[in-house]
């Protein structure tokens, strides 16, 4: 195996200025920098990542915790993208990934695990309960390990998140019913604690306000983002409130459901009731009534993270600060004008 001693015997140079021309400090000769890298390629050494983190403190490994306890976030459409655009950043910036199963946290939290493997730095991808704050959160935001969260409020001396604008992107779905004459406009909500539900509810609110429409607590039901629950949510809507012309729902699964249900009710979408979801996963454009919905800008939410992680690692003293990225709606057959009759 190819050492270093044996490059710098090859280049004339010392083996300090060819362990710095290898891992890319700015003091050493172009000309240097350019013969060091020619003659290891020549010679066909690869560098030892334990030599390599020795020198510059790194291990260049981002750690990611993906999904709940199950790891369900892997099955879920709108995650894949996000992850897909955080697996090209890391690659391009010269650092690996390492996913890890959160059946860990059984026996350790997110800061021993970091610590364990020795990550640079760490992404939050989490679902469901998993993306309440709570202490586990709480330590690793405490913690000095560079971290940032996708939709999880996490913020510290080294430690941001990165999330859609729920409450705007909510806040143009109802005006847009408003817009088509609706006056009765279902919620289905996430859930009752975390950040990007209470967003999405709180945009739907002043949707309403916006359009001159009084809040009424009897259309609002959470679906907890499952097909199951949200059915439920729908039945319960309809059982209060059979004026109901239209429903907004925080996610696309919930949205397909919504449908389904009013449809086997007798009602049919959307000429009797419009409904709009939030996310635009893959599936939306091509189902069999084409959902209108909020989209997220899934490949931009993993950039940002995968960015603004990688500036927070090379920049100790960086003061790092939550990202908001704007949401689209994105208008199909899923929402029509409310009915004459209402």
């Amino acid at each position: 195996m190819t050492s270093i001693k044996q490059i710098a015997k090859e280049v004339g140079a010392s083996v300090s200025t060819v362990s710095r021309a290898l891992n890319g400090y700015h003091d050493v000769n172009p000309k240097t920098r350019e013969k060091v890298i020619e003659a290891a390629r020549n010679l066909n050494y690869f560098p030892s990542s334990a030599a390599r983190s020795l020198v510059t403190k790194r291990t260049y490994m981002i750690g990611l915790f993906f999904g709940d306890n199950v790891n369900s976030g892997f099955e879920d459409p709108f995650f894949q993208k996000v992850l897909s655009a955080i697996r090209e950043l890391v690659g391009d910036a010269g650092y690996d990934l390492l996913v890890f199963t959160n059946k860990n946290k059984e026996r350790a939290t997110y800061t021993t695990l970091c610590r364990e493997r020795g990550v640079d730095g760490t992404i939050l991808i989490l679902t469901g309960r998993e993306k309440q704050v709570n202490s586990q959160l709480t330590d690793l935001q405490n913690s000095g390990i560079p971290c940032v969260a996708i939709d999880v409020p996490l913020e510290g001396d080294r430690c941001t998140y990165v999330e859609s604008d729920n409450f705007l992107g909510m806040k143009k779905a109802v005006s847009y019913l408003a817009g088509l004459g609706h006056r009765q406009i279902a919620f289905i909500g996430g859930d009752e604690v975390s950040k990007i539900s209470l967003d999405r509810l709180n945009g739907y609110r002043s949707g309403l306000n916006d359009a001159g429409i009084g809040y009424d607590p009897d259309l609002i039901e959470m679906g907890y983002y499952a097909k199951e629950y949200a059915e439920l949510a729908v039945k319960n809507i309809l059982r209060k409130n059979k004026k109901v012309t239209a429903f907004v729902c925080a996610s696309d699964v919930m949205a397909f459901a919504a449908i389904e249900t009013l449809q086997e009710e007798g009602c049919s979408v959307p000429g009797e009731a419009s409904v709009i979801g939030f996310d635009d996963v893959n599936e939306a454009a091509g189902y069999h009534i084409p959902l209108t919905t909020v989209k997220q800008n899934k490949e931009e939410i993993g950039r940002a993270a995968t960015e603004q992680l990688l500036k927070i690692i090379e920049d100790p003293a960086l003061s790092p600060s939550p990202i908001m990225i704007p949401c689209e709606l994105i208008v199909r057959q899923s929402a029509a004008e409310a009915p004459k009759k209402a």
